[in-house]
């Protein structure tokens, strides 16, 4: 059985109407790729096709476990990272691929008012090792929720950045 939970986080100082603006500029969502701890990041595809915003890229996380396991493993943790957003209704699918045995899976909604913006991401982790794989859906769920506190950090940065200029 997957192993399921939810993130949840919140930006203020922002409106949703500011957001929903902001949503559709592939500038910002790049910015953002940019800047999350990994190395060899290929954005391979950012592109806004009506209100459909698609991104895919792969990087080499930065994980925490050893150096000499990191060398020995190469690029055994290279994300394979794919947005789908509905940039009108607020929602999308997020799928994350890796050079492991790993499906990760969320559907991820903004709501908000005129002083924030609330996101709610329901992951779906299944990790197919026999024996070990609750173990590690479980730690895959820390790392998600790490790269996500991260993320929802970095994404405000950016945000209030292009609020700031305009």
């Amino acid at each position: 059985m997957a192993h399921q939970f939810t993130v949840d986080a919140t930006i203020t100082g922002v409106s949703l109407e500011q957001f929903k603006t902001l949503v559709k500029d592939t500038e910002l969502h790049e910015a953002v790729c940019r800047r999350i701890p990994g190395e060899k990041l290929e954005i391979l595809e950012s592109n806004l096709n009506g209100n459909i915003y698609t991104l895919r890229r792969e990087y080499n996380l930065d994980v925490n476990i050893p150096e000499v396991a990191k060398k020995l493993l190469k690029d055994a943790f290279r994300l394979k990272r794919s947005d789908v957003t509905n940039v009108e209704q607020l929602t999308s699918t997020v799928e994350l691929g890796a050079n492991l045995p790993l499906q990760a899976t969320s559907q991820r909604t903004v709501t908000g008012d005129e002083n924030q913006v609330n996101f709610k991401l329901n992951w779906t982790v299944k990790v197919k090792v026999p024996l070990i794989g609750g173990m590690l859906e479980k730690h895959a769920e820390g790392e998600i929720r790490r790269f996500s506190d991260l993320e929802f950090s970095i994404i405000e940065d950016e945000i209030k950045k292009k609020l700031s200029t305009a």
